[in-house]
């Protein structure tokens, strides 16, 4: 084989190693063998010109693909911050109707869509549970040290993947029933369909809930408070908190009750707040978390994302970590265990409105 078939072989069928980075490494084409001739530098050069010409005329980017690749942090995304894009719903692209085509026509594709979204959703799932099973900090191990300490990443993962499969198998015999008309349904009973799967107007109609129900709390918490009053403070707090988090069914709202076991659900999200805080401050900050992590981290910690922008929400997100940050930090157990305590005072503190914004 002469050196110009090699060359073109080389371009067509390149060959490609996979680290367990996720990079693609090109592996060369004429390993153990003697060097070819090279070909004069003008001419390899505008063949590879128009293989990558060729290339990108043959696979346009969608819009969902461009907006991916802007840049939407302003630090390099962090992978100990950033849990898998694979536990966030795929892009859903719905087709917009064109004036000719017939009902018919442009609902069927629309179903089509929603078919692929959710295919998406669930094949996600499953990736993720064996993203899990593959973490350093799943597998049990004799040592500590930083490669088997969960990250931010580790602790996202396995929660959203616990929450994806508990709902799994009743969403799944939905999608199996209805079909296309799955949408229709999970509007009305939002809450039990895995994040992979949640459409966009399922969120925002979820949030605008939330919203409203925090709210509604903060005006109560106006009402039963009042200056300096720390036992009354301290014993609203735990019903406040599980409202303004959404730890607990609406209907205690209804009768004027806290939910069940409202004091451990909200000293065990003030808890996992306070660890997020830290990991985030520790981490390289609010900078290195992606776009969409910095929505749903701000929606974690109960504050307003509807009709707000990602440059507006990283700003509170950033001014949360920065009022929630310990004062001081000490290298030995008694000294982080007294600023980990600290974290978790001032998030309580926040989250009750003490700060002074609600």
């Amino acid at each position: 084989m002469n050196a110009n078939t090699g060359l073109r072989i080389a371009r067509v069928h390149s060959q490609f190693h996979r680290h367990g980075s996720g990079h693609y490494v090109l592996a060369p084409v004429f390993a153990n063998r003697s060097p070819p001739k090279q070909l004069a530098p003008s001419r390899a050069s505008s063949r590879r010109a128009a293989s990558t010409s060729s290339q990108t005329k043959e696979a346009p980017k969608s819009v969902s693909e461009l907006v991916s690749e802007r840049p939407s942090s302003p630090l390099p995304a962090s992978t100990t911050l950033n849990p898998p894009a694979s536990t966030r719903p795929p892009p859903l692209e719905l087709p917009t109707r064109d004036p000719q085509s017939s009902l018919f026509s442009h609902l069927f594709q629309l179903g089509k869509a929603y078919t692929t979204f959710y295919k998406s959703g669930l094949h996600a799932i499953f990736v993720n549970r064996r993203l899990l099973s593959q973490s350093p900090s799943a597998k049990p191990s004799s040592s500590i040290d930083a490669a088997t300490f969960p990250t931010r990443s580790d602790i996202l993962l396995r929660a959203r993947v616990r929450h994806d499969l508990s709902r799994l198998p009743i969403f799944g015999l939905l999608v199996f029933i209805c079909g296309e008309f799955t949408p229709l349904i999970v509007i009305v009973f939002p809450r039990l369909t895995p994040y992979t799967c949640r459409i966009p107007k399922q969120s925002d109609a979820l949030r605008r809930s939330s919203e409203a129900r925090r709210a509604a709390s903060f005006r109560a918490l106006q009402h039963q408070l009042a200056p300096g009053d720390a036992a009354a403070r301290d014993r609203v707090a735990a019903g406040h908190i599980c409202r303004t988090l959404g730890l607990t069914s609406q209907f205690w709202d209804k009768i004027g009750l806290d939910g069940p076991f409202a004091g451990i659900l909200a000293r065990r999200a003030v808890q996992r707040i306070a660890a997020d805080d830290t990991m985030i401050h520790e981490g390289g900050g609010v900078g290195a978390l992606v776009d969409d992590e910095v929505v749903l981290a701000c929606e974690d910690r109960g504050i307003d994302v509807l009709g707000k922008s990602v440059d507006e929400l990283r700003s509170r997100l950033e001014e949360w970590v920065r009022k929630t940050a310990p004062e001081s930090r000490g290298g030995d157990a008694a000294s982080k265990e007294s600023a980990q305590k600290e974290v978790e005072d001032k998030v309580r503190g926040v989250l009750l409105g003490l700060d002074g914004k609600t």
